[in-house]
C-alpha cells in the first residue's frame, strides 16, 4: 500500500474536520442538538410555545432567568417549522452580543390534520406577522424541516440536566410526545391556562392552547396529574375584550413597559436597548407596514404596524380582539412563584385551588397589572444576559 505524504494526510484531515464542522453547525440550526458538550446543570428548561406574540414577549423572561436547554415549536399561533427559523433570528442573531449563548430551537410536533381556522379569522394575520417575528425580520425565513424525531432530540437537549422545568405556553401536541422520555428528571411543569374541569372562572372555557388541538390536551390531562403541575392564568374582564382604552383593572400590556414612560421615567423605564430586550423591542414598536397581511374582509385596508399585535388600541384599531398579558404571566411565575396565589372563587370556593393567579396587590386588580408591567420589564431586561 502506498501511503501518502504527510502533508497531503494533515490536508486531508483538515478537509474533513472543515466539512464535519459545517454539518454540525447546518444541524444546529435546523434544532439538532446533543447535551454531549454540555457541563452537568443542576436544573433546566424546556420552553414549549406556539410563538404567538405573547410567547415572544415571555421567551426572554425565561432566557434571563433560568437555563433553557431546547426551546421546542408546537404548531398553534404558527407552525412549528416557519416559527422555528423566526424565533432562532430573534433569540441567536444577537450583532451586539456576539457571544451570547446559542439557544437549541426544536421543530416541534404538528398536527396530522389541523383545525379549521375559520373559528379564529384573525388568525392567518398573527401568523404571517410572527413568521416574521413580528415584522423584525424584513421577509419571512425558509422553513425548516419537519422532524419525527423531535422527542428524542428534546431528550438529548436536557441529557446533562438533573432537573428539568417544562414551560408550557402552546398547544400540548409535543409534550405529550416527548413527556415519555424526560419524565424521569420532571421537577415542575408550568401551563398557561387551567385545566379541563376548572370551572372556578367562566365555567366551560377553554384555553386556545387547549382547544386548538383538544385531542392532546385531553389526553396531556392525566399525564400532568401525575406531576407537579402548575396551572397560571388571569382574571378577565368583559369591559377589555377589543377596546382602544382599556380600564386600568385590565391585565393588558402597556406601551410604556416596552418602550418606558418619559412622563415618570423612575417609574418604568422600559426595556433596554442592547442585546436580546433590544431585539424584542425593536419587534415590538419598529416601523413595518403589514397591511396587505390582513386577511378578512372586514380588515381590509387598516392602518398596520408592530403595535397591532399587542398594544391594547392598536389591536381594536387592526385585527381585533382581546389582548392580555397571557404567556408572560405564565413565564413570571416559572421565575418568581412566590408572587402567585391559588386561586378560590369567593362565591363558591370548593371550585377553586386548581390554578394560580397573581397574588392581589392591595385588594386591586389595577395595582396587580402595574406590578405585572413592572416585573415583566425588569426580568425581560435581564436577558441582556442569556443564561
Amino acid at each position: 500500500m502506498i501511503k501518502p505524504p504527510l502533508f497531503l494526510m494533515a490536508c486531508i484531515a483538515y478537509a474533513v474536520g472543515a466539512g464535519t464542522a459545517s454539518l454540525q453547525s447546518a444541524a444546529h440550526a435546523q434544532g439538532a442538538v446533543s447535551g454531549s458538550a454540555e457541563p452537568l446543570r443542576d436544573s433546566c428548561v424546556i420552553l414549549d410555545n406556539d410563538y404567538d406574540i405573547d410567547d415572544m414577549m415571555a421567551i426572554p423572561i425565561v432566557l434571563g432567568n433560568k437555563h433553557v436547554a431546547a426551546i421546542v415549536q408546537t404548531e398553534g399561533y404558527t407552525l412549528p417549522e416557519q416559527a422555528a427559523p423566526a424565533v432562532d433570528q430573534l433569540v441567536n442573531d444577537l450583532p451586539d452580543r456576539p457571544d451570547s449563548r446559542r439557544v437549541p430551537v426544536l421543530v416541534g410536533g404538528k398536527q396530522v390534520t389541523s383545525p379549521d381556522l375559520t373559528r379564529w379569522p384573525w388568525l392567518p394575520f398573527f401568523r404571517a406577522m410572527m413568521n416574521r417575528s413580528n415584522g423584525l425580520i424584513p421577509s419571512a425565513p425558509a422553513p425548516w424541516d419537519l422532524d419525527e424525531d423531535y422527542p428524542r432530540k428534546v431528550a438529548n437537549a436536557v441529557s446533562n440536566c438533573k432537573s428539568v422545568s417544562i414551560l408550557i405556553i402552546g398547544a400540548y401536541t409535543s409534550f405529550i410526545n416527548y413527556l415519555p422520555l424526560v419524565k424521569h428528571k420532571i421537577e415542575q411543569v408550568v401551563i398557561m391556562g387551567r385545566p379541563i374541569g376548572d370551572n372556578s372562572r367562566e365555567p366551560g372555557r377553554l384555553s386556545f392552547n387547549c382547544s386548538y388541538d383538544i385531542e392532546a390536551c385531553r389526553k396531556s390531562m392525566p399525564m400532568l396529574a401525575e406531576l407537579k403541575a402548575h396551572f397560571i392564568d388571569i382574571p378577565r374582564f368583559t369591559d377589555c375584550h377589543d377596546t382602544a382604552n382599556p380600564p386600568g383593572h385590565c391585565y393588558t400590556p402597556s406601551f410604556h413597559m416596552v418602550a418606558g414612560n418619559e412622563a415618570n421615567a423612575s417609574m418604568m423605564e422600559g426595556l433596554l436597548q442592547t442585546g436580546l430586550p433590544g431585539r424584542l423591542r425593536r419587534a415590538l414598536i419598529n416601523d413595518v407596514q403589514c397591511s396587505s397581511l390582513y386577511t378578512t374582509s372586514e380588515a381590509a385596508g387598516r392602518t398596520c404596524g408592530s403595535l397591532s399585535t399587542w398594544e391594547p388600541a392598536a389591536v381594536a384599531s387592526g385585527p381585533g380582539g382581546e389582548m392580555l398579558l397571557w404567556d408572560q404571566t405564565a413565564a413570571l411565575f416559572l421565575v418568581n412563584p412566590g408572587e402567585f396565589t391559588l386561586y378560590y372563587p369567593p362565591a363558591d370556593p370548593k371550585e377553586g385551588g386548581k390554578h394560580h393567579e397573581p397574588t392581589l396587590v392591595n385588594d386591586s386588580h389595577e395595582q396587580t397589572v402595574q406590578k405585572l408591567r413592572r416585573m415583566w420589564t425588569e426580568y425581560t431586561n435581564r436577558a441582556v444576559q442569556i443564561q
